[in-house]
């Protein structure tokens, strides 16, 4: 695990638990290795439905507003990305590691309390806070990303995909659910949550621009984007 993952202040490598090559020191609590260098806002909402997050609410709205199973999703997902090293980009309580096969498992999010969660039930699972924009991980080293229901309120979707690209080994593939202009219900979703919300050509653009070669299904208000590294 220390040869993947990269100091996020400078990029070098880590010498020990968790102290850089330029003697950078990070904590770990709670079996939470904290890798966030600055303050980032996390909806209040989804902090607040944490412990409902999984069982409940995510279930639910993704049924209503896709017409397929939250599980279902999160199976498909998991079947594509799975290989030796698996990185899951703002995993929350890390559902999609229940149909993941990865010798390497890493989720990665901003909350505390959602990776609380997600050590509690998946404990094989290695929990990172960080920012998707800036991934403390090494280039070309892991084998599959996903990244599911959480570009579309990345202010930087781009810079998110890039750094998709520069951490997956060629050959690699990625996959990530992205609420889209496809339908009345994601104009109504964006309007509650307060998002600029894109059509699926400009997603498609932007993994296309950085060098992926894609697929994508819609599924309601979402867009299933499969993309694989040359």
């Amino acid at each position: 695990m220390i040869e993947i993952l990269r100091c996020p202040i400078d990029g070098s490598k880590f010498v020990k638990k968790w102290v850089c090559e330029k003697g950078h020191k990070f904590s770990e609590k709670e079996g939470i290795l904290d890798l966030l260098t600055e303050e980032v806002k996390t909806e209040r909402i989804l902090d607040i439905f944490a412990p409902l997050y999984e069982p409940l609410y995510t279930p639910l709205g993704i049924y209503i507003t896709s017409g397929k199973s939250y599980s279902y999703i999160m199976e498909k997902a998991g079947r594509i990305v799975s290989g030796s090293s698996v990185l899951d980009i703002g995993t929350g309580t890390g559902k999609i590691f229940d149909y993941v096969k990865c010798d390497i498992c890493i989720g990665l999010d901003i909350s505390f309390k959602y990776l609380k969660i997600l050590k509690r039930k998946r404990p094989r699972v290695f929990a990172v806070r960080a920012n998707a924009i800036k991934l403390p991980i090494a280039d070309e080293s892991i084998d599959g990303v996903s990244a599911m229901l959480i570009l579309h309120i990345i202010p930087s979707p781009l810079v998110a995909i890039r750094e998709i690209n520069r951490v997956l080994k060629h050959g690699g593939r990625c996959v990530s659910t992205i609420l889209t202009k496809n339908n009345l219900v994601s104009d109504f979703l964006s309007k509650i949550w307060k998002l600029k919300i894109y059509p699926i050509d400009y997603y498609a653009k932007l993994f296309e621009e950085v060098g992926f070669k894609i697929n994508y299904e819609k599924m309601g208000a979402w867009t299933f984007f499969t993309c694989a590294k040359p």
